[in-house]
């Protein structure tokens, strides 16, 4: 048995939050990184100590010798990777444990029998456990006149569609799907790209894709003693570009004995390469029509992921127990109760992952500054979150940045109970997905019952028809609001002394008003001034909420710098902003792009291709240039055919949403 006494933490934001607020419940002082004079505040009240880096980027939670070090010179005697970046890292684990230090994960020969998607394939058809038709350790050259003949000769054998990705990580990074031959070679191109800035692997696979499947997984947790328990099941179906934005538990519609099979598994598979530690395998359901028909609910292995995910909630909400406590608790040797392998599911819980993107623009992600983010409350809600009231969404992350967890005693229950959670919460900043949330959870198909991975590709564009549809309804008295927020009406103005820098955002307000306050400034509801650079001394930022049209609350945020305002409401779960004294740069990039004379990037981030100069010609639809932002990479594609008379950045270039690539001849 070993006592961890001081944790240090590699891993940032909510991730980093949630393993805190575990290990200090268990009396275990807690280390993180920090870039920030002053650290964020949602770590304040949970981190014990802040070790100051000079930049928090990705190549710094991927490099192991630098985690390894800070942990030591820190005073640490354990280190929790949290999720992503080194978490499933078999030299990283080995390196902590070399160290001297204990790592609280599956042992480095699991991840490192799990690590390759390949490796894995292999070892669950080895334990009898279903597979997909697949080849994977195919080489992938770096430009299209490499030699593609090992997967383009099976592709002619397997048949389209086809699912290309990397063999390391997930989050959907570094994967295309490929209908047609003559799409093949781009798309192992890209996958491969994003594989090596992601994962620091070029590895790939390729297999057939299902028609219409089903992603649930299995939560396992193992000790080093041989006990191997299920802890149930979630389905994790609603997907953007492959990547998870809703999750639930127990996974609704299965049969008892498919549940039962998935579980078995799952538990087979972790047995096999004597797993210890929390865990998700993770299986394709066939939801096909003729397979629903014929009764039977066929399952196929996809992958294993050797680490916590970031939808354990859901299962921790249903099964009563935290899953950080069991980690560390394995990680120091103890035995999990022999009562696991008997725990049954109660209620039912959702979890929503809110992302800084906008549906509207194809999912682009949408860093910025935010002006006031008030995450609602409840019975039955949770929120792991990564954002301060004020702050800012870094181009440099993952876009997530926060998630809401609901929990009730039936899934038609829980539902409600996020759809008003979702109604307030106001986050005034950058474009996110909270108005597809919402509509997801209430008149989709999702919100009737279970659902493919395809659905939301399918249905996206019906749900943004009726969001547009419920933002026009409200849009005179957002407009009548907003015209009572730009004049003064709701006394914002003693916010203006915390703004007068012009460089950056300082401050903040926001507050909940009624219809009447638009109308009558003597009826102004109470202020509540938010600052980024706020210590610990500061108190939370405080909002009251009035009874407003059709009786629903609104919520309000307006901030200043020296060239622009913007201003925000909320209303019926509705986000709406204004920005004066410049163009909206993402309107203007949309807005009859094809009559431009430029080439503008449609989100900021990094330039790495340019496959066009001056003087070219180009048809419409061709790639000119490539970013990456977000950990993920975007094509800027020509919008109508003609010559380019400049091109105005080169590969490293970083660049903003709006900054002219190109311009037409």
């Amino acid at each position: 048995m070993t006592q961890v006494r001081r944790l240090f933490i590699a891993n940032r934001g909510e991730i980093a939050r949630r393993i805190a607020a575990t290990a200090r419940r268990m009396g275990i002082q807690t280390i993180a990184l920090t870039d920030r004079a002053t650290p964020p505040a949602y770590l304040l009240d949970v981190i014990d100590h802040f070790v100051h880096v000079e930049e928090e980027k990705p190549a710094l939670y991927l490099d192991a010798a630098a985690m390894v070090r800070h942990a030591k010179d820190s005073g640490a005697d354990a280190l929790h990777p949290g999720f992503g970046f080194l978490s499933e890292n078999a030299g990283f684990a080995a390196a902590v444990q070399k160290a001297g230090l204990v790592w609280v994960g599956p042992h480095p020969e699991a991840i490192e029998a799990m690590a390759s998607k390949a490796g894995a394939r292999d070892r669950a058809v080895a334990a009898g456990v279903p597979v997909i038709l697949g080849i994977s350790g195919f080489p992938v050259p770096t430009d299209e006149k490499g030699d593609f003949k090992e997967l383009e000769a099976f592709a002619q054998k397997a048949g389209f569609p086809l699912l290309i990705k990397a063999a390391l990580g997930g989050g959907g990074k570094g994967m295309r799907t490929v209908n047609a031959m003559g799409e093949l070679r781009e798309a192992a191109l890209r996958c491969r790209s994003e594989a090596i800035n992601s994962f620091g692997d070029d590895a790939l696979i390729c297999e057939q894709y299902l028609g219409a499947p089903r992603h649930v997984e299995v939560q396992v947790m193992a000790d080093k003693h041989g006990n191997v328990f299920a802890i149930g099941d979630r389905d994790c179906s609603v997907q953007r570009r492959h990547q998870k934005i809703i999750e639930e538990a127990p996974a609704p519609e299965l049969t008892e004995t498919t549940r039962k099979a998935l579980h078995a598994a799952a538990v087979c598979l972790g047995k096999a390469v004597g797993y210890d530690n929390a865990g998700t395998v993770e299986f394709l359901v066939d939801w096909s029509e003729s397979a629903r028909r014929s009764g039977e609910q066929p399952f196929y292995f996809l992958e294993m992921n050797t680490r916590l995910q970031v939808e354990h909630p859901v299962t921790e909400e249903v099964y009563g127990i935290d899953l950080v406590e069991q980690q560390l608790r394995v990680a120091s040797g103890e035995r999990l109760p022999a009562h696991f392998a008997a725990l049954a599911p109660r209620g039912h819980s959702v979890e929503v992952r809110i992302y800084a993107e906008d549906p509207f623009q194809g999912f682009f992600p949408a860093p910025g500054p935010v002006a006031a983010f008030k995450p609602a409350s409840g019975p039955g809600v949770r929120w792991e979150i990564g954002l301060d009231e004020v702050d800012e969404v870094t181009g440099r992350f993952d876009p997530m940045v926060a998630k809401l967890i609901v929990t009730a005693d039936s899934r038609p229950s829980a539902l409600a109970r996020l759809v008003d959670a979702l109604d307030q919460t106001f986050l005034a900043g950058p474009a996110t997905n909270l108005t597809l949330l919402r509509e997801l959870s209430t008149v989709s198909d999702f919100a009737r019952g279970a659902v493919t991975t395809h659905y939301l590709g399918a249905a996206l564009p019906k749900l943004l028809q009726g969001i547009a549809k419920r933002a026009a309804e409200h849009e005179a008295q957002a407009s009548e609001l907003l015209d009572a927020l730009e004049r003064g009406d709701f006394g914002e103005t003693q916010a203006d002394g915390l703004a007068r820098d012009p460089a950056k955002l300082t401050a903040a307000i926001f507050a909940g008003g009624s219809a009447a306050a638009a109308t009558a400034p003597s009826a102004r509801p109470r202020i509540a001034l938010m600052s980024s650079q706020r210590s610990a001394a500061v108190p939370h930022a405080t909002a009251q909420s009035g009874r407003g049209f059709a009786g629903r609350p609104f919520w309000f945020a307006r901030w200043r710098t020296a060239t622009e305002q913007q201003s925000w409401i909320a209303i019926g779960g509705l986000h709406y902003s204004r920005r004066a004294a410049r163009k909206d740069r993402a309107a203007g990039a949309g807005a009859d792009a094809a009559a431009s004379t430029d080439v503008l990037a449609p989100v900021p981030g990094k330039v790495i291709a340019v496959k066009a100069s001056a003087g070219a010609e180009v048809a419409q639809n061709d790639a000119i240039f490539v970013l990456e932002s977000m950990k993920m990479e975007f094509e800027v594609k020509a919008v109508r055919g003609g010559k380019l008379a400049a091109v105005n950045v080169k590969v490293g270039d970083q660049v903003t949403a709006g900054f002219k690539l190109a311009s037409w001849a």
